[in-house]
């Protein structure tokens, strides 16, 4: 590993376990570790992806309104369905505070992070990494969980089509409204089936 990138991951190890609740820390060791082997397995950057697997949800315990502030100080334009969802807000403020509070100008590792939670069309290898393994890291536990990872095990594409239609499933059973992204992204992937 880079010696700067171990010292990176380091440091924000640290910086998480001292910011996060021990539930979500260990939850963003995990999807690290996942996104590692994930990697690894697909030809992939294995120290990137650990590192954005870490910061993943770095901002996801904060309070909707601190959510709000941050929105509004990087001056972020939400959608319809995002301004109406304050569960997809960490993905978009986590993106930012990377970026402008901690320097961090891998746009990958800033795609991954801000791609997490609903994907988009086009997604890059990084972000189906991050978006895949933020499902199936080893605490994740729901229906049809077990039906991604074996998806997974053929490939990135595979995996992610089986958890956004899962996803698409859940939304809709709950009558959630279905953000842009995650509809574009299995569409596509459809496609390429």
């Amino acid at each position: 590993m880079e010696e700067n990138m171990k010292t990176k991951i380091e440091s924000f190890r640290s910086l998480l376990q001292d910011r996060l609740s021990e539930e979500r820390f260990t939850h963003s060791v995990n999807v690290s570790a996942k996104a590692k082997e994930l990697a690894e397995r697909f030809d992939q950057d294995p120290e990137r992806a650990e590192f954005a697997g870490l910061v993943h949800d770095i901002t996801k315990e904060l309070s909707a309104e601190e959510q709000l502030q941050t929105i509004a100080k990087y001056s972020i334009l939400l959608d319809d369905v995002e301004r109406v969802s304050p569960k997809l807000w960490h993905a978009i403020t986590g993106a930012a505070v990377l970026e402008h509070e901690y320097g961090i100008t891998d746009a990958a590792v800033i795609d991954a992070v801000r791609w997490h939670t609903t994907a988009r069309k086009g997604l890059p290898l990084l972000s189906k990494i991050i978006y895949l393994a933020d499902c199936i890291s080893k605490e994740r536990d729901f229906p049809g969980v077990d039906a991604v990872r074996a998806a997974t095990e053929r490939s990135l594409d595979a995996g992610c089509l089986e958890m956004l239609t899962i996803s698409i499933r859940q939304l809709l059973d709950k009558g959630a409204l279905l953000h842009l992204g995650t509809v574009e992204a299995r569409n596509e992937l459809m496609e390429i089936k």
